[in-house]
């Protein structure tokens, strides 16, 4: 073999020497006793069984040396092998294939050797049984024959290890099968169960065990595994295998089972009959342990289904139960409702989001307590919720639900050391006809906003007015919008005028649109669209524009002192965006600060936080004069002068129309005026239109004044032609 190249023959030898794993066997004696009783029975010291490998020859069984293996260059069986016969050699001395080896020039001195090849079960050379002597002629040819019987006795050994290797080897992948079997039912949290159907007899794997939350061992029976499941499914679980096996249907289900410690636990059940030669075994399946599956799902189902931060139902669902309910409204009345916080924006902005998360799912949760059984109750977006009423309560079971409802928000206390108070409004609409749920919806979102037009903390119904409302500020939207986009919105100036000296001191800017056949119309015309936030702010920006581009002209005309009044919404001092427009417009412009007032009302300062009061102060800050006009209507509040940098009152002009025929108009028209000038603020009275009311204001020590009798709102070129000729110094009339 030395010096030759791996022909396939040899590579399948190599092959099959290393699948019988012979270098592993773990008792050699056997092949030992084997070559002792070789060395015996020929009469020589050494006997060897070897198996002969690519670079080396090892001993399997050996008596006589204690050599474990050698260089394949070294030996005689890798020769025997070659062979393929018994190889007896009587003098390797002589022998030119050996006479230069190193185990016949060296020890063990081999001068006599008897090999007989050792072949496996399939027949391919593994080595050789060999007998050694260190003298010539030790062997005879006579001998060869016991030796082969010898030898055929290790080949038989060698076939029992290989068979006893496969056994074990296939015992070992039947328990790792086993092993991995258990541990998948384990890992997926599955496990098999049996039903043998002649005893009626139960059989669980370990994993069924583990999932029903009992120790393996007593198995118990078909009842008692019954009394896991939940009483109202026990039943369906028993018909279930009834079933299977009267007919042979398989069956699934899903159910929750308690553990003997009462937890519970969702399980997933699926079952078969098995048949052996035609007649019915068994019913087997498996059961699977979907606990935390289901709790995701319940967990995404309430995602879906509920508003993540109050826990109540959210928009969806509402829309949902609202459709569904819509469809019966020709059977049975609808009612909903909107109800929208006042004042939760100034929270946001005052004490932070956090706070008003807090403040929401305080509210959310007061709500939850208060609202009446079958009342569906949804967080709608934002600071709004929606309610959707059953059909048995009326129209005025409604509104007295949602009043008190009302009431009890608005005792709730300040929050923290502001004086920041949540109160809502309620929009109501109530259908017996069928329509869409946008219908009803749009209706119930124009009754909160009247609600929130008239003041807040009310519950408004629908109505065919609304309606008509409505309608009429659409139309003012679109003729805003119109007038906006085509740059037909423009400014006209009203003079507000110092008794004293019939000097104009300052004008206020008013809204009018250009209309496209040329008529100049009044914001009143309009005034509903300027609700609206957006449209708001297009119009204060072209206002502002405007008052830039005039201002210089009407300084010129009046003096350098003159104060421009701008007419700012809610919607503009809360955008901090817009404020600092205005500064840097200012700033840029040939005006001053202090040669624009910037006039708010009472209705504004009523939620005011947050960035409409910083809003204000950074405008006091700057210079520019603070004015809050309408000064004694509805929301008027002598905390507004103490709380917000107000420089200047304006009076409602309703005060002085009344002066003729209540005295008590006159009474409250001098109080505010001697206060106003008693906290040194400026007062202008509005409305003044005739000599009997000026005369008044005149005898109470009233200093400024705006109305008809001094000057209509007048576009630029009317206010210089009326001033610019006569002198603003003189006393003016109108």
């Amino acid at each position: 073999m030395e010096g030759q190249g791996t022909s396939v023959t040899d590579s399948l030898r190599l092959d099959a020497i290393r699948s019988l794993g012979l270098d592993a066997v773990p008792d050699r004696d056997l092949f030992s006793r084997i070559t002792l009783l070789a060395s015996t029975m020929l009469g020589c010291p050494i006997a060897l069984l070897s198996v002969v490998e690519q670079e080396r020859q090892w001993f399997l069984g050996r008596t006589g040396t204690d050599l474990a293996e050698t260089p394949i260059e070294d030996s005689f069986c890798a020769v025997c092998i070659q062979s393929e016969q018994p190889m007896l050699i009587a003098d390797a001395r002589v022998d030119p294939r050996l006479a230069d080896n190193a185990l016949v020039t060296g020890a063990p001195f081999i001068r006599s050797y008897l090999g007989v090849p050792i072949r496996s079960d399939g027949g391919l050379l593994l080595g050789a049984l060999c007998c050694i002597a260190p003298e010539p002629e030790a062997f005879r040819p006579e001998q060869i024959a016991p030796l082969a019987m010898l030898a055929e006795l290790a080949e038989q050994s060698i076939t029992l290890h290989a068979r006893t290797r496969a056994l074990s080897t296939a015992n070992a992948a039947l328990r790792q099968q086993s092993r991995i079997f258990r541990q998948a039912e384990r890992a997926a949290n599955v496990g098999s169960w049996r039903v043998d159907i002649p005893g009626w007899q139960l059989s669980w794997s370990d994993q069924v065990y583990a999932i029903n939350g009992m120790p393996p061992g007593r198995m118990p029976s078909v009842a008692e595994s019954l009394g896991l499941y939940e009483p109202a499914d026990q039943d369906m679980v028993r018909k279930g295998l009834e079933a299977a096996v009267a007919d042979g249907a398989p069956f699934s289900f899903e159910t929750t089972i308690h553990r003997p410690d009462g937890e519970p636990r969702r399980i997933r059940v699926v079952g078969e009959r098995v048949d052996d030669d035609g007649e019915p075994e068994c019913v087997a399946g498996i059961i699977l342990d979907c606990t935390e599956e289901h709790l995701r799902n319940v967990a995404l189902k309430r995602a879906a289904e509920r508003d993540r931060l109050t826990g109540l139902y959210n928009r969806a669902s509402f829309d949902r139960r609202l459709a569904e309910a819509m469809q019966r409204a020709g059977e049975q009345p609808v009612t909903i409702a909107l109800l929208d916080l006042d004042g939760f924006k100034d929270v946001n902005d005052t004490l932070g989001h956090l706070v008003g998360d807090r403040v929401l799912e305080t509210i959310a949760g007061q709500l939850q307590l208060r609202t009446a059984t079958g009342v569906f109750l949804a967080r709608w977006g934002g600071d709004e919720f929606a309610l959707l009423f059953p059909a048995r309560m009326t129209l005025a079971d409604v509104t007295a639900f949602l009043d008190e409802l009302i009431a009890e928000l608005g005792d709730m206390p300040p929050l923290g050391n502001t004086m920041l108070r949540i109160g809502a409004t309620c929009g109501v609409a109530r259908m017996d006809t069928a329509a869409g749920s946008e219908e009803i919806m749009r209706r119930a979102d124009l009754a909160l906003y009247r609600g929130k037009e008239q003041g807040r903390g009310a519950v408004v119904c629908w109505d065919e007015q609304i309606e008509a409302r409505q309608c009429e500020r659409q139309h003012a939207i679109t003729r805003l919008g119109c007038a906006l986009n085509s740059g037909r919105a423009i400014a006209a100036y009203q003079p507000i005028v110092e008794l004293a000296t019939g000097r104009v001191v300052a004008v206020e800017a008013l809204l009018r649109l250009r209309d496209e056949d040329g008529t100049i119309i009044a914001a009143s015309e309009i005034f509903s669209a300027l609700l609206d936030p957006e449209l708001s702010r297009r119009v204060s920006r072209v206002m502002l524009d405007q008052v830039v581009a005039d201002g210089p002209a009407i300084l010129a005309l009046f003096g350098a002192e003159t104060r421009i009044a701008i007419n700012l919404s809610d919607a503009d001092l809360r955008r901090g965006d817009f404020v600092k427009h205005l500064i840097d417009v200012i700033d840029d412009s040939l005006l001053r600060p202090h040669n624009i007032a910037i006039e708010v009302t009472e209705t504004m300062l009523l939620d005011a936080g947050g960035q409409l009061r910083q809003s204000l102060a950074m405008l006091d800050e700057c210079g520019f004069t603070i004015c809050l006009d309408d000064f004694g209507t509805g929301f008027s509040s002598l905390t507004h002068l103490r709380d917000f940098p107000i420089n200047k009152v304006k009076i409602d002009r309703d005060f002085i129309a009344a002066i003729g025929q209540d005295h008590q108009a006159r009474l409250i028209i001098q109080a505010i005026v001697q206060m106003g000038h008693s906290l040194g603020l400026q007062v202008v009275v509005e409305g003044v239109e005739t000599e009997e009311q000026e005369t008044f204001l005149r005898a109470i020590g009233c200093r400024h004044v705006q109305g008809y009798r001094y000057g209509r709102p007048m576009l630029l070129d009317a206010v210089q032609a009326r001033f610019g000729a006569r002198g603003h110094a003189r006393r003016l009339r109108a």
